[in-house]
């Protein structure tokens, strides 16, 4: 089993030593995928067990509950979080039927071990959104269920349903869609419910329980949109001793991962709470053994479940291993390889290269709606070895001493890189290693080839920046400039444009604004020619940079969704030298329509599959001069 480090972030200022611990567990062909929080002491004989939100509300929330899980277990509380079957980590996909019944197995499953590791007696659910719904139909089958947190619940499967409909339509997807078995798919943020499952969850009523599903049960309210105290009562009713508290902080939790916000106000109420039910008599202080009781769980074989992926067309029957990978100068760095089995025992050179698969923002290193997840198992498929990392101070890399987590463009990240790239060579035998990113993934891949790192190639997926610096501005950043430019060049070609803006209707100063700095930074790159030439050092020179990682033989792909505004960035950035590079091939570069930036629609993410799968199989032109 893999060790895994204490660690303290200037955020938590958590006094006690934690052990963090990435399993395996559940049955051997579908494997779970959790984190266990061991406390260095026992608070009593209680255990937690956190149940996440699904989908985008999940990616958002994890950073909040990994929070979460190591304040319970400062507070002697060992406690698992984990991904539900086909989520996350674990094995299989959201689109396979009957997911609410695989995803409350997956709690009763996550129930069962912690209480097996660590002889506690009595257990506590926490869950948050669709979560605690499937907490608290989980603990009716159980008889062992002491506490219930409840945090913004899903009450009602209906309504729930209905709000994932309109999310969909608000963020201009395209709805429903008719998958291979002629079943509807709903697309919520690049996740996916399928018919079966949507019935599934509009059977769902928690207030037509006929008995509480523990003995206490806290409901904590999000303050922005307070669901009122109907299930509170309804759990009074059958017996339960229920509170319910109104919290703020919910809001800011589900931000996108960059901008997210722990919660202290819900953080704090549910540490309270779980303090005193600990303290309540109901069974032996159980003892807290420092030594890891489970041999092999640091990685898993399987397969990707009962049907292929309509995303990248993986055949069922193809096997994959992952392993859990700590790594760094202090072992800090986290990360999961995927490969095919053979590979990830063996470990010999291979003349197949390796893939490094980067943050894309702050999103952990599941990747935005899973996609990396997708995509590592689809390239072990094909016999290559993939990690895909958190670095440091992003997902389940802590901050590294001194620095704040949730940094996307961390200064130590390529130090990060490098020790992955070490790691992939020295453990398991890459004589070529290639880094993939999306948005700042793609920054830092670029970067590490403009450092010389020994790397291969780096493809770069949709970066928004090619220069990023601390207090960059956010309203008007080079990205929102060149998409605000991409925007009026075609509403310039639209009469109907010219009518709003003899109408008043054209917000001039923003135009004026977006366009000053057009022109300013044309003219910034009209002086830097000359100086070039000269050869005279310039600051933030995008074709400087890109000759340089060239001269380092690291192959340069850029990959946009059409109409990306990095793509402006790269031409207007890069001048002339980067259309020269373009043309002599020097550079590869690929646009996939109807993508956003993030591939939330699976038919867009198929393409980048396909478009990846063969950037990163064609044989490397050279080898890196660092490698």
């Amino acid at each position: 089993m893999v060790s895994v480090l204490a660690h303290q972030t200037r955020e938590e200022r958590i006094p006690h030593l934690l052990e963090r611990q990435p399993l395996y567990f559940g049955t051997g062909s579908r494997p779970l995928f959790g984190w266990l929080h061991r406390p260095s002491h026992a608070a009593g004989s209680l255990c937690l067990v956190i149940c996440s939100a699904f989908g985008n509300e999940g990616i958002c929330s994890h950073r909040s509950v990994r929070h979460l899980a190591e304040r319970a277990a400062a507070a002697g509380i060992p406690t698992l979080r984990f991904d539900y079957d086909g989520t996350g980590d674990s094995a299989g996909h959201d689109y396979e039927p009957d997911r609410l019944a695989a995803w409350i197995a997956s709690v009763r499953a996550a129930a069962d071990e912690i209480l097996s590791a660590t002889g506690a007696t009595r257990l506590c659910f926490a869950g948050i959104r669709l979560g605690a719904a499937m907490a608290a139909l989980a603990a009716l089958e159980r008889g062992d269920v002491t506490g219930l947190i409840a945090i913004a619940p899903v009450i009602a499967g209906k309504a729930y349903v209905r709000e994932m409909r309109l999310l969909t339509r608000a963020m201009e997807a395209k709805g429903n869609r008719a998958a291979a078995d002629g079943t509807a798919l709903l697309q919520t943020a690049g996740f996916v419910l399928g018919a079966q499952t949507q019935e599934s969850l509009l059977e769902i009523d928690l207030k037509r329980l006929n008995k509480a599903p523990a003995t206490r049960v806290l409901v904590l309210d999000r303050a922005e949109l307070p669901a009122g105290d109907g299930w509170v009562q309804h759990l009074r009713a059958t017996g339960a001793r229920a509170d319910r508290i109104v919290v703020s902080g919910y809001t800011e939790m589900m931000l996108d991962s960059h901008e997210t916000v722990v919660p202290e106000e819900i953080i704090a109420s549910t540490l309270h709470w779980l303090e005193e039910l600990a303290s309540e008599p109901g069974g032996a202080r159980h003892r807290v053994s420092s030594h890891s009781p489970w041999p092999d769980r640091d990685r898993a074989v399987f397969t990707p479940g009962a049907a292929p992926n309509p995303v990248t067309g993986e055949s069922p029957q193809t096997l994959v291993e992952e392993v859990v990978v700590r790594f760094g100068p202090a072992a800090n760095l986290f990360g999961i390889i995927s490969a095919p089995p053979a590979r990830a025992r063996e470990r010999a050179a291979t003349d197949l290269p390796a893939v490094l698969l980067l943050n894309a923002g702050a999103v952990h290193h599941v990747g935005p709606n899973r996609l990396y997840v997708a995509l590592a198992r689809h390239l072990a498929r094909s016999g290559q070895t993939v990690l895909r990392m958190d670095i440091a101070g992003i997902g389940d890399s802590p901050a590294h001493a001194g620095d704040a987590d949730n940094v996307v463009y961390s200064r130590s990240a390529l130090d990060d890189m490098g020790a992955a790239i070490e790691l992939l060579r020295r453990d398991w035998g890459a004589r070529e290693v290639r880094a993939v990113g999306l948005c700042s993934g793609a920054y830092h891949a670029f970067k590490a080839g403009v450092a010389g790192l020994p790397l291969n190639q780096a493809v770069m997926i949709n970066p928004l920046t090619f220069f990023a610096k601390e207090g960059m501005s956010l309203k008007y950043p080079e990205h929102r400039v060149a998409a605000d430019i991409m925007r009026y060049r075609t509403n310039a070609l639209r009469f109907s444009s010219w009518l709003k803006l003899l109408r008043g209707r054209v917000n001039l100063w923003e135009l004026a604004h977006v366009l000053a700095r057009r022109v300013r930074g044309m003219t910034v790159r009209s002086l830097r020619a000359p100086a070039r030439w000269l050869g005279i050092s310039i600051p933030d020179d995008l074709p400087g940079e890109l000759r340089a990682a060239l001269k380092h033989n690291v192959e340069l792909h850029f990959v946009f969704a059409q109409g990306d505004p990095g793509l402006e960035l790269l031409r207007t950035q890069g001048g002339g030298i980067a259309r020269r590079l373009l043309a002599r091939g020097q550079i590869g570069l690929e646009q996939i329509e109807g993508a956003d930036h993030t591939f939330t629609d699976l038919n867009a993410r198929a393409k980048l599959a396909a478009k990846l799968s063969t950037i990163l199989s064609a044989p490397a032109k050279h080898r890196p001069r660092g490698g």
